[in-house]
């Protein structure tokens, strides 16, 4: 029976699998010398003034551009890297925020041959340098507001020669290129360079929990993987308008925008960070249909739902990234906002969401769903890397015969091979398969609780910490035990009506003994009034168990 959606039945899908129906899903004739950016903007110019991006600043000013301007934008910013003696395969980066230029840049970039990658602003001048140094970038375009930041991360990034500057309202200095007047005085015509699906395309470091952070390396192929995941997974139409919430700064952003655009897909985007408010009115004000972030920009919502009364969603699907998704979520999605928010899993390294929960298939709340057709993807034993059964715990793991799978760590060979086992990807993340083949993420290798002998999980008890109605955000992490090793210690966040005390501590830690079970409860919980974030929003639990170690080692 015909569903709607782009994948109708799951196992029919997976057991027939070939790249050649993606190509045709998409009228698309897939040759060899691909170039990413004539794949997700110069094939769409004969659409008309359909719309690629609309842009709303944090002034509330609205901004589009159709893919025809998208294109004669692009080719302008192409034109000024060749006018700047920029050539194929150099690394350019951007430090800017969610405006159109950046979109430009990306697109540019891809059509020049250069290699793009790009920063989060909210990483401080040694997070830029590193990584401008790390791969002698030799371009970086920014906003002239982030000038005294940037300056400062230059000093140790000699690599980069020139650099872009979009004026803000603070000017152009003489030792930077004015990109609107650049842009202006460019061609708008330009040959794409017809690059080789091998050739470098996109370069993205890894946050990672230990030592300086990597650069992912993927090549233009990858383009072809993103829209398999953008057609099954995020089930992307032509009259959508898809709203991912991710930054250009993480590739994220490249993953959501580029396969939008390979389908011919509106994206929307806001240019400021997230504020339950400002994302309420935005989904009243403009007709989003497809919703991508992060668990918790739904939390959030969650904890101000009053604010989406009377909202006029026009919401149809809800998908989300970065950290499992809790039950409680899932169901005050269905309630809230009238949609079931799809869990979705992926790292840089694996380019793209490579196991999601899919529209027509049934969502096990908790689970990080199956894995996308064209994938091959396994729980194994880390150390043969030979497939466990279902129910049993091992890592992620993904064969590498697949588009969107990274080259290479940046000239860091050791460090590519190293996560390789028996021809198989390790991710870092614990997981079991159960037997009907959904994935079920337990936490980071390095992450697992053992107190007494049991393996504990930190998300199982962090979800039942949630569902606590006095908990708005929670973190568990080993602390130090001489009788049991470790035991389960929680960080808690208490929500806005609760006030902290021994009494709420312990009726916490009966929610979970009952809920969940004997072992797994926190035998400690400290209230916070905020946990400790990477930049990219995910809790540092590594910090938090740094705090438990001094603590327990203090009162031994």
């Amino acid at each position: 029976m015909a569903t709607g959606y782009n994948l109708e039945d799951y196992e029919t899908v997976r057991e027939s699998f070939s790249w050649e129906n993606i190509y045709a899903e998409a009228d698309w004739d897939a040759p060899e010398s691909i170039n990413i950016a004539h794949e997700v903007c110069d094939r769409h110019v004969a659409d008309g003034d359909r719309i690629a991006l609309r842009q709303v600043g944090v002034d509330g000013e609205s901004r589009t551009l159709t893919f025809e301007e998208l294109t004669e934008r692009s080719n302008r910013f192409a034109n000024v890297l060749g006018d700047l003696g920029v050539e194929r395969g150099e690394r350019v980066f951007t430090y800017m925020p969610r405006i159109p230029e950046h979109y430009v840049a990306l697109v540019g970039t891809l059509k020049h041959g250069a290699v793009f990658g790009g920063i989060n602003e909210r990483f401080g001048p040694d997070g830029i340098s590193y990584r401008l140094a790390d791969c002698d970038a030799s371009v970086l375009v920014t906003t002239s507001d982030n000038r005294e930041t940037v300056a400062e991360a230059l000093s140790d990034a000699p690599s980069v020669e020139r650099v872009l500057v979009v004026d803000r309202g603070d000017g152009v200095e003489s030792d930077e290129v004015d990109l609107e007047t650049a842009l202006e005085d460019a061609s708008p015509t330009y040959d794409t360079v017809r690059t080789n699906g091998e050739d470098d395309a996109l370069l993205y470091y890894t946050s990672g929990t230990t030592g300086p952070a990597k650069g992912v390396l993927h090549k233009h192929r990858w383009v072809t993987g993103v829209a398999a995941t953008q057609h099954f997974a995020t089930d992307l139409r032509e009259d959508d308008l898809y709203w991912s919430t991710g930054d250009l700064g993480w590739l994220t952003g490249p993953i959501n925008t580029l396969g939008a655009w390979f389908w011919g897909t509106s994206l929307f985007t806001y240019e400021g960070e997230f504020d339950p408010e400002t994302w309420a009115e935005l989904l009243d004000e403009y007709p989003i249909s497809v919703l991508f972030s992060v668990p918790t920009a739904y939390r959030m919502l969650r904890e101000n739902e009053g604010l989406l009364e009377g909202v006029d969603l026009d919401l149809r699907h809800a998908l989300s990234i970065g950290e499992p998704l809790s039950a409680g979520v899932v169901e005050w999605g269905e309630e809230t906002l009238g949609v079931t928010i799809h869990d979705t899993y992926g790292q840089t390294e694996t380019g793209n969401m490579i196991i999601n929960n899919y529209p027509s298939m049934e969502v096990r709340p908790g689970s990080m769903g199956k894995p996308l057709p064209g994938i091959t993807a396994e729980i194994v034993d880390p150390e043969t890397g030979e497939p466990l059964e279902p129910g049993e715990t091992g890592e992620i793991a993904q064969r590498g015969d697949y588009p969107c799978f990274f080259a290479e760590y940046w000239e860091k060979p050791e460090k590519t091979d190293g996560c390789f086992v028996n021809d198989w990807y390790l991710s870092g993340d614990l997981a079991h398969k159960d037997e009907d083949g959904y994935f079920w993420f337990e936490g980071r290798a390095d992450d697992v609780i053992i107190s007494s002998g049991y393996r504990i999980g930190p998300f199982e008890v962090e979800s039942s910490l949630g569902e606590h109605p006095a908990v708005a955000e929670a973190a568990v992490v080993p602390k130090p035990d001489r009788q049991r090793g470790t035991i389960v210690k929680a960080y808690v966040v208490p929500s806005e009506a609760a006030e902290p005390s021994a009494d709420l501590a312990e009726d916490i830690k009966n929610h979970v003994r009952e809920e969940l079970s004997a072992h797994e409860y926190p035998r400690e919980i400290e209230f916070r009034e905020e946990l400790p974030k990477t930049v990219t929003g995910k809790i540092r639990r590594t910090e938090l168990q740094d705090d438990a170690a001094e603590e327990a080692s203090e009162a031994a």
